[in-house]
Protein backbone atom coordinates (compact mmCIF):
# COMPACT_ATOMS: atom_id res chain seq x y z
CA UNK A 1 0.00 0.00 0.00
CA UNK A 2 3.59 2.13 0.07
CA UNK A 3 6.38 2.26 -2.19
CA UNK A 4 10.14 1.80 -1.47
CA UNK A 5 12.49 2.80 -3.29
CA UNK A 6 15.97 -0.01 -3.65
CA UNK A 7 18.99 1.72 -3.74
CA UNK A 8 20.81 -1.55 -4.79
CA UNK A 9 18.33 -2.41 -8.09
CA UNK A 10 17.77 1.49 -8.33
CA UNK A 11 13.96 0.66 -8.57
CA UNK A 12 10.88 1.70 -6.82
CA UNK A 13 9.09 -1.27 -5.34
CA UNK A 14 5.24 -1.66 -4.44
CA UNK A 15 4.35 -2.82 -0.44
CA UNK A 16 1.64 -5.56 -0.56
CA UNK A 17 0.12 -6.40 2.34
CA UNK A 18 -2.96 -8.76 3.15
CA UNK A 19 -6.06 -7.41 4.47
CA UNK A 20 -8.52 -10.07 4.98
CA UNK A 21 -9.97 -13.61 3.83
CA UNK A 22 -12.04 -13.81 1.71
CA UNK A 23 -16.02 -15.86 3.30
CA UNK A 24 -16.03 -18.81 0.96
CA UNK A 25 -19.85 -19.37 0.84
CA UNK A 26 -20.23 -15.41 0.07
CA UNK A 27 -17.52 -14.52 -1.89
CA UNK A 28 -18.44 -10.56 -2.04
CA UNK A 29 -17.86 -10.51 1.73
CA UNK A 30 -14.36 -10.91 3.24
CA UNK A 31 -13.05 -11.22 7.26
CA UNK A 32 -11.05 -8.04 7.71
CA UNK A 33 -7.94 -8.44 9.50
CA UNK A 34 -5.68 -5.44 11.15
CA UNK A 35 -4.62 -4.16 8.32
CA UNK A 36 -7.98 -3.33 6.07
CA UNK A 37 -8.66 -0.75 8.83
CA UNK A 38 -5.13 0.68 8.57
CA UNK A 39 -5.27 1.59 5.10
CA UNK A 40 -9.20 1.39 4.53
CA UNK A 41 -10.95 2.40 7.90
CA UNK A 42 -9.57 5.45 9.01
CA UNK A 43 -13.15 7.14 9.54
CA UNK A 44 -15.09 6.42 6.10
CA UNK A 45 -17.41 3.75 7.55
CA UNK A 46 -17.89 0.79 9.77
CA UNK A 47 -18.74 -2.80 8.48
CA UNK A 48 -22.37 -2.95 7.87
CA UNK A 49 -25.06 -5.58 10.30
CA UNK A 50 -24.92 -8.01 7.13
CA UNK A 51 -20.92 -7.94 6.60
CA UNK A 52 -21.11 -8.65 10.28
CA UNK A 53 -23.61 -11.43 10.36
CA UNK A 54 -21.48 -12.89 7.41
CA UNK A 55 -17.84 -12.96 9.04
CA UNK A 56 -19.90 -14.23 11.93
CA UNK A 57 -21.26 -17.30 10.32
CA UNK A 58 -18.02 -17.93 8.48
CA UNK A 59 -15.87 -17.94 12.22
CA UNK A 60 -18.96 -20.19 13.66
CA UNK A 61 -18.67 -22.57 10.29
CA UNK A 62 -15.14 -22.44 9.94
CA UNK A 63 -14.64 -23.42 14.16
CA UNK A 64 -17.20 -26.55 13.42
CA UNK A 65 -15.01 -27.45 10.44
CA UNK A 66 -11.98 -27.78 12.13
CA UNK A 67 -13.57 -29.68 15.18
CA UNK A 68 -15.02 -31.99 12.55
CA UNK A 69 -11.73 -32.42 11.03
CA UNK A 70 -9.71 -33.43 14.52
CA UNK A 71 -12.67 -35.62 15.67
CA UNK A 72 -12.10 -37.31 12.32
CA UNK A 73 -8.13 -37.52 12.19
CA UNK A 74 -8.28 -39.23 16.15
CA UNK A 75 -10.76 -41.76 14.47
CA UNK A 76 -8.89 -42.54 11.29
CA UNK A 77 -5.70 -43.14 13.50
CA UNK A 78 -7.99 -45.18 16.11
CA UNK A 79 -9.27 -47.75 13.14
CA UNK A 80 -6.04 -47.54 11.50
CA UNK A 81 -4.41 -49.31 14.32
CA UNK A 82 -7.45 -51.47 14.81
CA UNK A 83 -7.14 -52.71 10.59
CA UNK A 84 -3.59 -53.92 11.44
CA UNK A 85 -4.85 -55.84 14.78
CA UNK A 86 -7.79 -57.41 13.60
CA UNK A 87 -8.55 -56.42 9.87
CA UNK A 88 -11.64 -58.82 9.72
CA UNK A 89 -13.44 -57.90 13.14
CA UNK A 90 -16.68 -56.59 12.22
CA UNK A 91 -17.37 -53.41 13.71
CA UNK A 92 -20.34 -52.93 16.51
CA UNK A 93 -23.39 -50.64 16.47
CA UNK A 94 -22.17 -48.33 18.97
CA UNK A 95 -18.83 -47.94 16.89
CA UNK A 96 -20.58 -47.25 13.96
CA UNK A 97 -23.69 -44.87 15.04
CA UNK A 98 -20.31 -43.15 16.62
CA UNK A 99 -18.44 -42.89 13.35
CA UNK A 100 -21.35 -41.82 11.27
CA UNK A 101 -22.36 -38.67 13.53
CA UNK A 102 -18.64 -37.48 12.64
CA UNK A 103 -19.10 -38.68 8.45
CA UNK A 104 -22.62 -37.30 8.13
CA UNK A 105 -22.03 -33.16 8.82
CA UNK A 106 -17.99 -33.87 7.38
CA UNK A 107 -20.10 -35.10 3.86
CA UNK A 108 -22.39 -32.19 3.98
CA UNK A 109 -19.89 -30.01 4.41
CA UNK A 110 -17.89 -31.48 1.28
CA UNK A 111 -20.93 -32.03 -0.87
CA UNK A 112 -19.65 -29.37 -3.40
CA UNK A 113 -16.58 -31.11 -4.12
CA UNK A 114 -15.81 -33.37 -7.28
CA UNK A 115 -15.56 -36.08 -5.65
CA UNK A 116 -17.75 -35.96 -2.77
CA UNK A 117 -20.35 -37.93 -4.69
CA UNK A 118 -18.45 -41.44 -3.78
CA UNK A 119 -18.65 -40.93 -0.09
CA UNK A 120 -20.76 -43.02 1.90
CA UNK A 121 -21.94 -43.34 5.57
CA UNK A 122 -20.91 -46.80 7.58
CA UNK A 123 -23.68 -49.06 7.51
CA UNK A 124 -25.16 -50.44 10.52
CA UNK A 125 -24.19 -54.20 11.51
CA UNK A 126 -26.61 -56.67 11.34
CA UNK A 127 -27.74 -59.78 13.33
CA UNK A 128 -27.94 -63.17 11.02
CA UNK A 129 -28.89 -66.21 12.39
CA UNK A 130 -26.72 -69.38 12.29
CA UNK A 131 -27.70 -72.99 11.40
CA UNK A 132 -27.18 -74.01 14.43
CA UNK A 133 -29.50 -71.31 16.06
CA UNK A 134 -26.88 -68.86 17.02
CA UNK A 135 -26.22 -65.76 15.89
CA UNK A 136 -23.40 -63.96 13.93
CA UNK A 137 -22.73 -60.12 13.04
CA UNK A 138 -22.93 -59.41 9.75
CA UNK A 139 -21.33 -55.93 8.93
CA UNK A 140 -18.20 -54.18 7.66
CA UNK A 141 -14.99 -55.14 9.29
CA UNK A 142 -12.39 -53.00 10.31
CA UNK A 143 -10.60 -53.17 6.99
CA UNK A 144 -13.74 -51.83 5.04
CA UNK A 145 -14.09 -48.76 6.98
CA UNK A 146 -10.70 -47.87 6.67
CA UNK A 147 -11.29 -47.42 3.07
CA UNK A 148 -13.87 -45.67 3.63
CA UNK A 149 -12.00 -43.26 6.10
CA UNK A 150 -9.65 -43.14 3.15
CA UNK A 151 -11.71 -41.62 1.31
CA UNK A 152 -13.10 -39.56 3.45
CA UNK A 153 -9.30 -38.24 4.30
CA UNK A 154 -8.59 -37.72 0.79
CA UNK A 155 -11.45 -35.12 -0.25
CA UNK A 156 -11.51 -33.29 3.47
CA UNK A 157 -8.19 -32.79 2.57
CA UNK A 158 -8.48 -31.32 -0.30
CA UNK A 159 -11.49 -28.97 1.19
CA UNK A 160 -9.62 -27.71 3.96
CA UNK A 161 -6.58 -26.40 2.17
CA UNK A 162 -8.35 -24.86 -0.68
CA UNK A 163 -11.73 -23.30 1.24
CA UNK A 164 -10.44 -22.54 4.62
CA UNK A 165 -6.55 -22.53 4.77
CA UNK A 166 -6.18 -20.45 1.23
Amino acid sequence: MGRRYDKFRKITLAERVNIGIQIPARPEYMIPNENYFKYFMKGDREMSEQEREACREFEFEREQAFMLRDFFEQIYYEFQFQSRRQPNTVLNAYKVRKMNRILEPLKEMMKEEPAAEWLELIPMPVEEETEDGGTVMKGMTYSDVMMVLTQYRCIEGEYFQKMLLA
